[in-house]
């Protein structure tokens, strides 16, 4: 992989999403000095490609002690969880 800087318009919108969520992650823990806040996330991941959501659904499974409340209108999260056996709450409105 090349070490060239690339501008964010000439990425995909799954991996502008990504970086994103990276940010506000790290600004989180900025904010509140790693404690562990709950995570409020409304259709996040909608432009993100299987793997990456399987990636980020692993790596949010292992946020000990931090609550993650998940909004959306798609099935693909639930069906990776599952797959995965990841546990969590899950309630259809």
């Amino acid at each position: 992989i090349n070490d060239q800087y690339q501008s964010l318009e000439k990425l995909s919108t799954g991996t502008i999403d990504q970086v994103y969520l990276a940010l506000r992650l790290s600004i989180a823990d900025l904010i509140y000095n790693k404690t562990k806040v709950p995570l409020l996330l409304d259709d996040t991941f909608a432009y993100y490609d299987d793997e990456r959501l399987k990636n980020i659904l692993i790596y949010l499974s292992k946020e000990n002690g931090r609550q993650i409340l998940l909004f959306t209108c798609h099935n693909r999260e639930k069906e990776i969880l599952d797959e995965l056996g990841i546990s969590y709450n899950y309630i259809a409105l």
